[in-house]
């Protein structure tokens, strides 16, 4: 019986890249076609839902929403927030198991400290909310989510015990609680009680699409930031095609090291790569905690709700903050 060949990484490489597939060139992204279809399907939209608004028929979405500027500042506050709030949890993980070595069960229990913050905040955040405004309480838990995240990468080591990491990642939790409790409310503030079904969908849309786009972005820059380090790390040792070895073990998203620290020849590497992916949860953290800090800034464009009662805005709902 004849087996058919199977072609080695290396030849895939060549193939690909010969083809113009592995860079791009001679042929046509598929990304790039998806995100051209995607901004034509959004613009269709837009004007259909302007059209029919102006019509005074019944839209999906009422654009008169977007003259309150509560509204509209406020959706793109929960975009920015949306980006910097989870990219760090989508990798997480992978550093926790693969770097500091814990169980599937270790690293879930380390994980959950984040929702447990969320929850003990969320639920203290209405409260609170009696003696603050929704928006102090949003400022104050992105603020919270920046420190924390600021203090989960100063205290992240390949080496890092549990307790540093659960602190900071309690900080961040209760961060996420204070912020995403109210800031529905703030956004919904001035919007009519018969468009709050709309406006609450747009509100959600808008954080959903920020969250895909953050998780799509930072992970990208957990990993560009993962083998960059590692191929210097190696290209230090005097080890042989470093980038080659650094994608590789990159592209593996870590589980490459607990075989290569089980050789006692390749023990260096996989040292070089826990040091790697460290500083790789490090730029994450960073990253995230920068983003959320312009998501805070963002906020402050967000003017102070005043004005007409709730009755008077359902009558002129295109009127407000115009």
């Amino acid at each position: 019986t004849r087996t058919a060949p199977t072609a080695t990484a290396p030849e895939i490489a060549a193939a690909l890249q010969a083809t113009g597939a592995e860079t791009g060139i001679g042929v046509l992204s598929v990304v790039a076609l998806l995100v051209a279809v995607a901004a034509i399907a959004l613009a269709a939209f837009v004007v259909r839902q302007r059209a029919l608004t102006a019509s005074g028929a019944s839209p999906l979405m009422d654009t008169r929403l977007f003259s309150i500027r509560s509204f509209s500042t406020g959706n793109v506050a929960s975009f920015v927030i949306g980006v910097a709030e989870f990219g760090l949890l989508a990798v997480l993980p992978l550093w926790l198991h693969y770097t500091l070595g814990y169980s599937a069960v270790q690293t879930g229990l380390v994980i959950v400290v984040v929702a447990l913050g969320s929850f003990v905040a969320s639920g203290a955040s209405f409260g609170v909310a009696e003696r603050t405004s929704a928006i102090t309480l949003v400022r104050i838990g992105l603020v919270l989510e920046a420190l924390g995240l600021l203090l989960f990468a100063v205290v992240a080591r390949s080496d890092s015990g549990w307790l540093g990491v659960s602190l900071a990642l309690a900080v961040y939790g209760a961060g996420v609680g204070f912020a995403t409790a109210q800031v529905t409310n703030v956004v919904l503030a001035e919007v009519p009680p018969r468009l709050a079904g709309q406006g609450s969908g747009v509100q959600s849309t808008a954080r959903q699409l920020g969250s895909a786009l953050g998780i799509a972005v930072l992970t990208s820059t957990f990993f560009i930031a993962f083998a960059s380090d590692l191929t210097d790390r190696l290209d230090r040792q005097g080890a042989p095609r470093p980038a080659t070895a650094a994608d590789g073990i990159a592209d593996s998203a870590g589980a490459a090291i607990a075989g290569l620290e089980a050789d006692p020849a390749t023990q260096a590497l996989a040292e070089a790569s826990r040091e790697a992916m460290t500083f790789a949860i490090q730029v994450n953290g960073y990253v995230s905690a920068l983003l959320l800090l312009v998501g805070l800034a963002v906020t402050f464009l967000i003017p102070s709700v005043t004005g007409p009662s709730p009755a008077a805005r359902e009558e002129a709902p295109a009127d407000q903050n115009a």
